[in-house]
């Protein structure tokens, strides 16, 4: 089993992950769940959440398991897509 992370994203990677996804802003706040949902499907990601005492949690299931964090949902669903797709650049996460 993977070594889970609750890694806090800085906003320029949040932004890049929305953007190289195709993502539109004004979706991605209030209302993108299932956007955002459908975008870590396509980059491969499978994912599940819940809610516990510190908030939202996303588990990432595919194609590593990770765990993200958020005082919202759509907050965890975001960090886990800028981990997606920064997982996708070669030179990221090295």
């Amino acid at each position: 089993m993977a070594t889970l992370s609750r890694a806090p994203r800085s906003a320029p990677d949040l932004t890049a992950a929305i953007s190289q996804a195709g993502i539109d802003c004004t979706l991605a706040h209030g209302g993108g769940r299932e956007t955002l949902r459908a975008a870590i499907a396509r980059h491969g990601g499978a994912i599940d959440w819940t809610v516990d005492h510190t908030g939202w949690v996303v588990t990432l299931y595919l194609p590593e398991e990770r765990v993200f964090s958020g005082g919202t949902l759509e907050d965890g669903l975001l960090s886990c897509l800028a981990w997606l797709v920064a997982s996708e650049s070669p030179t990221a996460l090295a």
